[in-house]
């Protein structure tokens, strides 16, 4: 059943409405929208400028739905209307300073603090080939993707986000939303793959945040008796120490 998560923060003496997600089950298909919605989305996701009151608009996060939110007049992200009209479930009654909300969040993850990526691949090309061919054996895709302790430990830390005002558990549980309607999408594919897995693929752009560097979009570059193209299978691939996996299994596929 789709869930809201709405969080209300305090930034000295402004208040900072963050973001809400529609939920959906780890195998369930993304949370419907009418076509007012999806022009909005497509406008949260290419405008970044400014507002015509000349504040600056606080970057989306990785991970973040631009369907789900909207700036408001001082440039603070929100959640949008429609997400308000969803049906409401999980709420956060309180936050708390950045250095509290990592700390507990850090916590809630458990287990030893990683102090590097475990598992992965040792470049995108073996990660992304390797992913290809577990999705379509149907094993477990754990240990390629970033787990939550290597996520509270190694990247949120590390990344623009908490700049932003977003707290961890609420990026994670985007991300987590994202990542499976994506492994839904790729998991179709890969149960109908009649083509030959020819090489991988990039876009150039890439982001470095402390000791991350985040690529993508990335894809496999597929032939069928009658096409060559490329399925972007994954939106970011993190790097680190020469370690490679995936951010989520969130795609556009």
């Amino acid at each position: 059943m789709p869930k809201i998560v709405r969080l209300a923060a305090r930034a000295g003496k402004r208040n900072l409405l963050v973001a809400a997600a529609c939920s959906c089950a780890f195998m369930a298909v993304a949370c419907a929208g009418d076509p007012e919605a999806a022009r909005r989305a497509t406008a949260l996701a290419t405008d970044t400028t400014t507002l015509d009151s000349g504040a600056v608009r606080q970057p989306i996060p990785i991970g973040v739905d631009p369907a789900m939110v909207e700036w408001r007049s001082d440039g603070a992200l929100i959640a949008s209307r429609d997400s308000l009209l969803k049906t409401p479930g999980y709420v956060i009654d309180s936050v708390f300073p950045p250095e509290e909300a990592l700390r507990r969040f850090q916590a809630e993850a458990g287990g030893v603090a990683p102090n590097a990526l475990s598992a992965g691949a040792a470049s995108i090309d073996a990660l992304l080939r390797r992913y290809w061919a577990t999705l379509v054996r149907g094993d477990s895709l754990q240990p390629l993707v970033v787990s939550k302790p290597e996520f509270a430990y190694l990247y949120f830390p590390e990344s623009a986000e908490p700049a932003t005002g977003m707290q961890p558990h609420v990026s994670w549980l985007l991300l987590s939303n994202n990542s499976g309607r994506g492994l839904a999408r790729a998991l179709a594919l890969a149960a109908e793959s009649d083509f030959a897995i020819v090489g991988t693929a990039c876009t150039v752009q890439k982001i470095v945040a402390g000791r991350n560097t985040i690529h993508g979009p990335c894809g496999i570059v597929r032939r069928s008796a009658s096409k060559r193209d490329t399925l972007w299978i994954t939106n970011h691939v993190i790097e680190r120490g020469g370690v490679f996996k995936l951010m989520s299994f969130a795609n556009e596929l």
